[in-house]
């Protein structure tokens, strides 16, 4: 019988477009595509952001009060400390910036589609796998490897980028969280297939009780 497709990949790049990944040494900053904080629509597509959404280092498409124009920027908010990019609010992105706007924004869908695809893939593994429980083991755990190793990758790969610039930490950052993820799912499965086939072939046998030394009541 064929061995069913699973959903390595589409998880690991679904991960990195929906989690939030650590930008170490910043005192809680992390890479994200969503907005916090912020209700409407945002024009921005990657954001440097703490939980709360008020400190903030976010990538911009509208019009900037510097140059009077509309064009690619940088919004800046409580970050200059915590980051080392020399970047204050409203300095224009430039062409890097420009292609990082538009690649965060095409890999938000991107990854989220993929994400659905990674449950629907694992879903039916489940479903024609010999043994459905033993699956259910492996992708459970896959999966929970995966959002470790994403995160923990992810974090290593956007403080290495941090001493390129805001661009080197978001490629960075959701480079490593891809490798990171796929390296966990891998190892989760692995381990999920190891300790379900442990349990099953374990017999546990009882441990006779002793009588007591005064007799049964």
């Amino acid at each position: 019988m064929t061995e069913p497709m699973k959903g390595s990949i589409p998880v690991s790049v679904g991960l990195a477009s929906y989690l939030r990944i650590p930008i170490p040494g910043t005192s809680g900053l992390a890479i994200e595509l969503d907005a916090r904080g912020f209700k409407g629509n945002s024009t921005c597509s990657l954001f440097f952001h703490d939980k709360t959404g008020k400190r903030t280092l976010r990538l911009d498409y509208g019009y900037n009060k510097n140059t009077k124009s509309v064009n690619y920027h940088w919004n800046q908010k409580g970050t200059a400390e915590a980051l080392p990019f020399q970047i204050k609010n409203h300095d224009l992105a430039g062409r890097s910036g420009a292609f990082l706007y538009k690649g965060a924004k095409y890999f938000k869908y991107l990854g989220r589609s993929l994400l659905v695809v990674g449950l629907a893939t694992d879903g039916y593994s489940i479903v024609v796998a010999d043994k459905p429980m033993r699956r259910s083991t492996a992708v459970v755990s896959a999966w929970a490897s995966a959002w470790v190793g994403c995160r923990a990758v992810g974090a290593l790969g956007a403080g290495a980028g941090t001493l390129v610039g805001p661009e080197g930490t978001a490629i960075g950052g959701v480079g490593g969280c891809i490798v990171g993820g796929y390296a966990g799912y891998k190892a989760g499965e692995q381990a999920g297939e190891v300790v379900y086939d442990w349990a099953e072939d374990t017999v546990f046998r009882q441990i006779p009780t002793s009588p007591t030394p005064f007799g049964h009541h």
